[in-house]
């Protein structure tokens, strides 16, 4: 296997220094400004009022825990690792319409699972986990036999990697250790993943209508070709030596 580190393109670029910036200037502020951490609130998630304020389900995305350097540097390094050969497959825009549409669904599911079932339910949730799983989903799916190194060290492929990322979820719900993102946020991300990626059923369903939908147009097409002949009383002729030499073909 080769270590070599990937390239991430415009897109990862781009949003990883806003990541970091963000919370850099959000960590100086409530660690050596003395502001008060509600600062961000308006900014995160808050249960189903954020379906009134739909904005909360992406910004959320973008803040981290201003005293848990780790809880920035996962997502950081899930994006870099995981994000780059998608973004390669992709192209950027497809790339950042995956991450916000991901981070915006796996919220969106943690709220209205949370309104649902109380225990499950986060006052306030945020942080990048639910775009990070999406991303890991995403990745394995395409890359099924591929390997990387978790944590630098562990070889895992991508086969692997979904089972860990689900099995991890499921013992966080277990231990009721919620992040900072909420228990479902996790789940929500890797449905976003597969609903999203490149194996979407959402995806395969489009392209089965659309075939159809060329087929149906083909076929008025060579219809509307048909008619136009038989109106115009024009016939074809067969070639061949073997047809009889009539001058009249000529007309």
């Amino acid at each position: 296997m080769s270590m070599a580190f990937p390239k991430p393109g415009k897109a990862l670029i781009g949003v990883m220094i806003a990541v970091g910036c963000i919370w850099v200037a959000y960590a100086c502020a409530v660690n050596f400004a003395d502001a008060d951490p509600g600062v961000a609130f308006p900014f995160m998630g808050n249960g189903l009022t954020s379906f009134i304020q739909p904005w909360r389900f992406l910004t959320a995305a973008l803040l981290h825990h201003p005293n848990a350097p780790w809880h920035l540097l996962t997502t950081l390094l899930g994006l870099y690792f995981l994000g780059t050969t998608l973004e390669d497959r992709w192209g950027a825009k497809k790339m950042l319409l995956f991450l916000a549409g991901s981070a915006m669904f796996a919220f969106a599911i943690q709220a209205a699972v949370g309104a649902l079932v109380p225990r499950l339910d986060s006052p306030r949730f945020f942080g990048g986990l639910g775009m990070v799983e999406a991303v890991a989903v995403a990745w394995a799916l395409a890359n099924r036999n591929a390997q990387i190194r978790l944590m630098f060290v562990l070889p895992v492929s991508g086969t692997m990697l979904l089972v860990f990322v689900f099995v991890m979820s499921v013992l966080n719900v277990i231990a009721a250790r919620a992040p900072t993102e909420g228990l479902i946020t996790p789940f929500g991300g890797m449905l976003a993943g597969w609903l999203f990626g490149d194996y979407s059923p959402l995806r395969r369903l489009w392209l089965k209508l659309r075939l159809k939908q060329l087929q149906r147009e083909t076929e008025v097409m060579r219809g509307a070709k048909a008619r136009t002949r038989a109106a115009s009383g024009l016939r074809v002729i067969p070639g061949g030596a073997d047809r009889p030499k009539d001058r009249r073909d000529l007309n």
